[in-house]
């Protein structure tokens, strides 16, 4: 949220997560009179944030970034940098490198999107299809290994146990080797290969980054979202932010970098 200051040490408009900041160094008060949006006029500071009446504990960290979160994507770039080195502006994250742009951008009165700017479905598609390459590929080279371990297991009668066992743990390996695939990368980095060429990245409904655990929960929803005839997956096409059957099911969003 964005405050205007009127004080002999400080004017203009200023970021709520700056405030604190302000405090600390001494050129804001409790007694600082400060407006912003929703006020009928200009207040104390004490009475528009009551905990700024409290005495400042020198060397606190200031207030930016979110509590207990190891990382977040900033609205902006897109980019994925740990919570203590962005602001918060609304529900969004802006890094340090954006922050200039987006403060000048505010002061000019430009419409800034303070919310993350969600992937469409068909960049979502032409991800999802590039993966889909790599992953049929991966499986295809592993199923031919195991088949062919197997028919010179089974000798010359095809109906031999190793020939049908063998066939079913290569394909087994096959989908191991695709959930491996999206639950590295998704946990890693939020970036499958195909995801990262198209310029988007999965994160949490805050923009933090997504936990192998998160990932692995994503990949059984892709598979829900498959056996439903791919219906899970043009549910990204009309909800209001991009979210297939697996993204509501694990509340992430994609976001484009």
């Amino acid at each position: 949220m964005w405050y205007y200051i009127e004080d002999e040490q400080q004017r203009g408009p200023v970021m709520e997560a700056d405030l604190e900041g302000l405090r600390r160094d001494g050129k804001i008060n409790a007694e600082t009179m400060v407006w912003r949006e929703g006020l009928a006029d200009w207040q104390p500071l004490r009475e528009v944030q009551p905990a700024a009446g409290q005495p400042v504990q020198p060397g606190a960290p200031p207030l930016i970034g979110g509590a207990g979160v190891a990382q977040v994507a900033c609205s902006q770039c897109g980019g994925v940098f740990p919570a203590s080195e962005v602001i918060r502006y609304g529900g969004a994250a802006v890094c340090a490198n954006c922050k200039p742009i987006f403060i000048q951008k505010l002061k000019e009165g430009a419409n800034v999107p303070a919310v993350m700017d969600f992937a469409p479905f068909w960049t979502r598609f032409a991800a999802y299809f590039v993966d889909g390459i790599i992953t049929t590929a991966i499986s295809w080279i592993i199923m031919a290994f195991g088949g062919m371990i197997g028919g010179m297991i089974g000798g010359r009668s095809s109906f031999s146990a190793g020939a049908i066992i063998i066939p079913l743990t290569s394909m087994g390996l096959g989908l191991a080797a695709r959930a491996a695939y999206f639950i590295y990368f998704i946990g890693k980095d939020g970036q499958t290969p195909g995801k990262k060429l198209c310029k988007i990245r999965v994160v949490n409904a805050d923009g933090s980054q997504v936990s192998y655990g998160k990932a692995t929960g994503r990949f059984f929803g892709y598979m829900l979202s498959t056996l439903i005839l791919f219906i899970g997956f043009f549910m990204a096409a009309w909800d209001d932010e991009k979210r297939a059957l697996h993204d509501r099911l694990c509340d992430t969003r994609v976001i484009k970098v």
